[in-house]
């Protein structure tokens, strides 16, 4: 009886104590239950492990499911969870890490990771980064924008990018999220197809979509750092092209963005373009089109800029928040003035101009960087400062203001520190301890003795660049002169063929009577009637004998004129009496020996069908073309006779202006 007891009280104690340890089991994982619950809402001190824990467990699901290693290549591995760089970083800025070292034997895809990022939607939200690095030619295929689901992070370091464009046109790109907080891609070179390239630029610009024209506009850094662009393709093009190539691609995209949207990049925060060179002539323009409510930090160093971009003169207008614009380390060399437009900031800024090729700065200059600057000030230093006479007031006006006045004093105390590199003889010294004589500035006297020196270099360049001119244009200057001036030169050819009834005649293809007859004829018969220089042209309407054969009235009309005017087209080559007046005047000319003939060039000959004696005159004699500006000038002073300024009278009949309707119109022979 006693065992019995013994037993029955010891399964009673059993029974008791597993129903203990049940129930705090039961508290022990509600509890935690409890708390992985708020674990986003919780505001402890253990924030941060809770949280890194949690996304650990989905890291290991992931990992479980063999999601990340059925997408991502070997080369790739898959970290844990990390918090973003600054000024990325928030309390809940764990990304889960997808690291890639591509190598010259390799291709990474975008569509890939694309794919992957999908999956793991299925099975969690966490967020993704993805840092690609490459060596030997690790090459990567990366459309932009570059977007996926989910990925807040993307860093490109060294890596050759193909197919950058292919996107620019699909706007199902538009519809992916556009969740890219941190982009940062530097030292890359950005490989395009040459007949892609064509394509896009005669595309219309308004087909682009949003995505491809303004990349991630939720981004908080965007890094494009030393970016540069090639081309491939069945055509062969010098390294220079391939320059050209780039620029004109980066100027007509930026001209395309500035037609079609406005970006709104409303977290970004650092913007920064260093070492890449290729922007666009509009590129800084187009820039300022954009909304930037929150950047801080705008970097354009090293872009080999040789001006101030006159957009970014206006300090904050289109940048409210601006800290830092850096502008160093480029080959600007003209200090424009900025302009302030928030002067009652608390925020002071800085527009750095070191590494430069700032040769001078005026007191002027410094009074308005002192007196109207508050919001900014301007960083000059280690720039060939040239320390001549001129920077005498500069010197004084550092010296009276860097520590006597308060208002920014000590932002521009720097300048008691300023170097000249320019001339030898005080290169490396501080610009305030220099003196006068020291900086070239010497006596008045000796100012007024090189005064006329510098009158006397002066004068004769002036002289030296007139008889340049005057040598080079003398042919030019010769015409004008006659023709506006009525001024002959003692030098110049005269005639003197006062037995000649015509000045010219004027050989031309009757599909030309247009334009001979009504600016040819009227410009020098009609215009020219209250001028001295008036002619009297010999036409075949005209002038030709009724009832002569039309051979016997070309010889006689090119013998009866002291020129013959031949408008050569491509109507005048296949018109064989144009070649046979031609031919005729070139047999005056050499009758007389003189230059006889003016040729006239009307548009483009077609010169597999030109005469052989018209190729040979073309080449040997000075012609006249219809589209050149002096070409009235040049043809009044070759017809002239300049033997007297005065025009002899002239008895020839004119017909009246009412009967020339009548010969415009008549068919030629």
């Amino acid at each position: 009886m006693l065992l019995a007891a013994y037993m029955y009280i010891n399964f009673l104690l059993f029974c008791c104590m597993n129903k203990v340890a049940m129930a705090l089991e039961t508290e022990k994982t509600s509890l935690r239950d409890n708390i992985l619950e708020k674990i986003y809402v919780t505001e402890s001190s253990d924030l941060h492990s809770m949280i890194l824990n949690t996304s650990a467990r989905k890291y290991e699901t992931l990992r479980a499911r063999k999601i990340f290693d059925a997408y991502m290549p070997s080369y790739c591995t898959l970290d844990t969870p990390e918090r973003l760089p600054h000024p990325i970083s928030e309390a809940n800025g764990l990304v889960l890490m997808v690291s890639c070292d591509v190598d010259g034997s390799h291709i990474w895809s975008l569509e890939l990771f694309r794919a992957m990022v999908n999956d793991m939607l299925k099975l969690t939200e966490i967020d993704v980064g993805l840092s690609l690095s490459c060596r030997g030619n690790g090459t990567v295929n990366l459309p932009w924008p570059m977007r996926a689901n989910n990925l807040r992070y993307l860093e490109v370091q060294a890596c050759y990018i193909v197919d950058h464009y292919t996107e620019a046109y699909e706007y199902k790109i538009d519809e992916l999220p556009d969740t890219i907080e941190s982009f940062r891609m530097k030292d890359c070179v950005i490989i395009n197809d040459i007949s892609y390239f064509e394509y896009q630029l005669k595309s219309n610009a308004f087909l682009l979509t949003r995505a491809s024209i303004c990349g991630p506009e939720n981004a908080k850094l965007f890094a494009y750092v030393n970016i540069t662009a090639t081309f491939y393709g069945s055509k062969s093009l010098a390294l220079k092209e391939f320059r050209n190539l780039g620029k004109l691609y980066t100027k007509n995209i930026t001209i395309m963005a500035a037609n079609t949207v406005s970006c709104q990049y409303r977290n970004l925060v650092v913007f920064d373009q260093s070492q890449t060179k290729n922007h666009g002539s509009t590129y800084f323009q187009d820039l300022i089109g954009h909304s930037y409510p929150v950047l801080k930090v705008l970097n354009f160093s090293n872009t080999e800029l040789y001006n101030i971009p006159p957009s970014l003169r206006h300090w904050r207008l289109n940048f409210p928040k601006l800290k830092v614009l850096d502008l160093s380390n480029n080959h600007i060399s003209d200090l424009i003035i900025f302009i302030d437009h928030d002067p009652d900031s608390s925020d002071k800024g800085v527009i750095n101009l070191q590494y430069n090729n700032l040769t001078s700065v005026s007191d002027n200059q410094l009074k308005n960087f002192f007196e109207k600057h508050s919001s900014f000030y301007i960083d000059v230093q280690n720039n060939p400062f040239s320390c001549g006479c001129e920077m005498r007031d500069v010197k004084h006006f550092i010296l009276n203001n860097t520590k006597t006045k308060p208002r920014n004093s000590s932002e521009y105390s720097y300048l008691r520190g300023l170097k000249c590199q320019n001339p030898k003889s005080v290169a490396g010294r501080e610009l305030i301890t220099l003196s006068d004589a020291d900086i070239g500035c010497g006596s008045e006297i000796q100012v007024l003795q090189s005064g006329p020196i510098i009158i006397l270099c002066v004068l004769v360049f002036v002289l030296f660049v007139c008889l340049v001119v005057i040598i080079r244009y003398r042919v030019e200057i010769k015409i004008l002169a006659f023709t506006r001036f009525n001024i002959v030169f003692p030098c110049q050819q005269q005639d003197n063929l006062d037995n000649k009834k015509f000045d010219a005649f004027v050989a031309y293809s009757q599909q030309d009577s247009d334009w001979v007859l009504k600016n040819l004829v009227w410009q020098l018969e009609t215009k020219l009637q209250n001028h001295d220089q008036r002619f009297h042209l010999c036409l075949h309407q005209r002038d030709f004998t009724v009832g002569a054969p039309i051979a016997e009235n070309i010889i006689n009309s090119i013998e009866r004129s002291r020129h013959t005017i031949l408008v050569i087209s491509s109507n005048f080559v296949r018109s064989e009496w144009c070649l046979m007046e031609f031919r005729t005047a070139f047999h005056q000319s050499l009758i007389e020996k003189r230059r006889h003939m003016i040729i006239i060039v009307m548009g483009d000959l077609p010169h597999g069908e030109l005469d052989t004696d018209i190729k040979r005159c073309l080449k040997t004699l000075t012609y006249l073309e219809t589209h050149d500006r002096l070409f009235w000038d040049k043809l009044v002073y070759a017809l002239s006779d300049k033997q007297r300024l005065r025009r002899r009278g002239r008895n020839h009949s004119r017909l009246a202006l009412s009967h020339q309707s009548h010969y415009l119109s008549s068919p030629k022979y």
